[in-house]
């Protein structure tokens, strides 16, 4: 081992009983650096997949947000639509024709939309988990 590097162990108090039968004997405090050099291995990596899968998540909602601004649009143009009906058409026409195939059409927006969010969402989760098994 250099003589720069030295390994420091906590007060035998703080160590799990676990821990403490790890490190028995010499040999086992001998193997103790690899295994300190192992896991610090897998953290990072671990690290840097958690770091990857933050990322492609910031993406997804990012996109996911400009297609919500797209459907806001649609809502205030129908929105608009109807403020014109009110003042063009009877309020009986549009309360019986115009506004439940409006309300339909804008139920069928929202369903699709919380498709897509959910649909994102799964696809995330399974790729964030696909990643975790397979380390």
């Amino acid at each position: 081992m250099d003589a720069s590097i030295q390994i420091t162990l906590p007060p035998v108090s703080a160590l799990s009983s676990s821990a403490l039968s790890f490190l028995n004997s010499e040999q086992d405090l001998s193997q103790a650096r690899s295994f300190f050099n192992e896991l610090q291995s897998q953290c990072f990596e671990l690290e840097q997949t958690l770091i990857d899968l933050n990322s492609r998540l910031h993406s997804t909602f990012l996109s996911y947000a400009s297609s919500s601004d797209g459907i806001l649009l649609l809502f205030h143009d129908a929105s608009s639509k109807l403020t014109d009906l009110y003042g063009q058409r009877r309020k009986e026409e549009i309360l019986g024709e115009d506004l439940p195939a409006l309300a339909k059409e804008v139920a069928r927006v929202e369903m699709v939309r919380a498709y897509a969010g959910l649909y994102v969402f799964v696809a995330q989760f399974e790729d964030g988990l696909f990643s975790v098994v397979n380390l």
